[in-house]
């Protein structure tokens, strides 16, 4: 082999830069997605009763603000589509690349459509069935079948709409964002227009008429805990609280390894912004609507709804989401049911993250010739990498079959954030050596000019970055509260990470026979 480009699949991509940073903002800014997995990780916030959301969130910004430095920082030094496997690949080696991108962007994410199934059934079905007056579908979308369906119905859309390619997933996704705005401007509207006296009795009236047998007062009692003060300052608490909202806030660089198709990737600045945009905004909606919960139907009840109705807690779940609440809020008529419906909006739009950023993690691996070179195929008009579409859809769908048919199988996904988180992990080493291992694309960055003493500035930064991802690894790792330390769960992790050794190593002979060096590659860096 000579040259660098015919160590690669192609001489270019064949993929275009046809996102610009706005498209990447709201990209990013879904990927914190207040109304979808926000509204949904702070449900489980209930289970650390002590720990202050509003302060948390805080912890959550400041630390975050160092991920977004080094996401920043590789993103303007190598602007290349598959992100993480990229960065990994050629600052740790092709093993650690492949060893840490794949399962985190691919075999985990196989495993995300139930949540995202489970997401749509809790805030959009169940609270639109109820308000048109179906309580019973309501209960249907929120049971065992009910989910699968739903998680089908997300599968098969997702599929068409990462499938159109990045222009008209942009057009897409801005249509959808500004229907969820629209519909987040009449939900804040119930929440400024009602109080917790006058909710109690929209509450038990709405509930006595879905024959549900709930009431707010009974909420309140049937609730473990007593829940301390949003305004609390105990900062032990809410740095407990920090590693369980990790689980909506931690994902602003969820677009990362799509950068190599946005116009503008190489400017630090405005890339740096692009995710700290995405991560403020979503921190500081987050921080206004809980007092605003607290004022329209008092915090006490809203924590409890969530200990007592929680994500999985069975098929009435549906009523502790928040659009089902300001419906109520509202009156439970039209206005409140188109409030949902609109709602709905935030949900679609974020739904192709659950496969696009994955897709371009499988086009890159492929284009390196490290898994076989057809997933890096671009087909259509579209300009789509298609079979690393399908790479998604069609595994994801078998295990999601198993995920709801499989007794046990459930089990063995709880630790399947832990495995994105440790991927991070391996970025963040990558962005401290890159000073080392590649001056020369260092160089070129806006932060380059920056040291403290003789360490430059980015590498300080990932070095402390990485001691905060550590003590969440602990505290994820020894708090039941979390629900990821099950030690079945870590074995079937442990077995993923096996099967991208297995793939490696196979891929790595196979090449070697046809003569082929993946080292000489991963050694090299990818064209646009």
């Amino acid at each position: 082999m000579s040259g660098s480009d015919s160590l690669f699949v192609r001489e270019a991509t064949g993929l275009v830069r046809e996102w610009s940073s706005y498209d990447a903002w709201i990209y990013a800014f879904l990927s914190v997605n207040i109304v979808t997995l926000g509204f949904y990780i702070w449900t489980f916030g209930a289970f650390i009763p002590d720990g202050s959301p509003i302060l948390a969130t805080l912890i959550a910004i400041a630390v975050l603000t160092l991920q977004n430095v080094v996401f920043a920082t590789l993103i303007a030094a190598m602007p290349r589509v598959g992100g993480d496997y990229v960065w990994q690949s050629r600052l740790l080696g092709g093993f650690w690349g492949f060893l840490l991108a794949i399962p985190g962007w691919v075999f985990i994410l196989w495993l995300w459509v139930p949540i995202y199934g489970s997401i749509q059934s809790w805030l959009v079905f169940g609270p639109i069935s109820a308000l048109l007056g179906y309580p019973g579908l309501a209960n249907f979308w929120n049971s065992s079948t009910g989910l699968f369906v739903s998680s089908m119905l997300v599968v098969a859309f997702v599929f068409v709409y990462v499938s159109l390619g990045m222009q008209w997933y942009a057009r897409i996704q801005q249509t959808l964002f500004y229907i969820g705005v629209a519909g987040f401007v009449l939900f804040l509207g119930g929440l400024l227009t009602t109080s917790p006296g006058s909710f109690q009795t929209a509450f038990d009236s709405q509930m006595a008429a879905w024959g549900m047998d709930a009431t707010y007062s009974g909420v309140q009692e049937a609730a473990g805990p007593s829940f301390a003060s949003m305004w609390n300052t105990d900062i032990v608490a809410a740095y407990y609280l920090f590693p369980m909202l990790l689980f909506w806030i931690m994902w602003p660089v969820w677009g990362s390894t799509l950068f190599g198709e946005v116009r503008e990737a190489g400017e630090w600045k405005k890339m740096f912004w692009v995710l700290e945009g995405a991560l403020v905004g979503a921190g500081l909606v987050g921080i206004v609507l809980w007092p605003l919960f607290d004022s329209a139907m008092g915090w006490q009840f809203y924590q409890s709804l969530n200990w007592s109705y929680f994500v999985g807690a069975g098929a009435a779940q549906w009523i502790s989401a928040p659009t089902t609440l300001v419906a109520i809020a509202w009156g439970g008529g039209a206005v409140g049911t188109i409030m949902a419906i609109l709602m709905a909006g935030w949900f679609y739009a974020w739904s192709g993250t659950v496969f696009l950023s994955s897709t371009r993690v499988i086009f890159a691996a492929a284009f390196d010739r490290a898994i076989p070179e057809f997933f890096a195929e671009v087909k259509t008009r579209f300009n789509t990498p298609i079979y690393a579409v399908l790479a998604m859809a069609i595994p994801a769908t078998v295990l999601t079959v198993i995920y709801f048919y499989v007794p046990g199988f459930q089990t063995l996904t709880l630790a399947a954030t832990f495995v994105i988180a440790i991927t991070y992990f391996g970025t963040t080493a990558a962005a401290t050596l890159l000073p080392f291992r590649r001056p020369d694309l260092f160089s070129n960055t806006y932060i380059s000019r920056f040291e403290v003493g003789p360490i430059p500035l980015i590498s300080l930064v990932g070095i402390v970055y990485m001691g905060f991802l550590l003590s969440v690894f602990y505290l994820w790792a020894t708090v039941d509260a979390y629900g990821i330390n099950n030690v079945r769960s870590a074995g079937f992790m442990l077995v993923l990470y096996l099967l991208a050794v297995v793939i490696y190593a196979a891929m790595r002979w196979y090449r070697a026979k046809q003569g082929v060096d993946l080292d000489k590659i991963h050694s090299e860096i990818p064209t646009d």
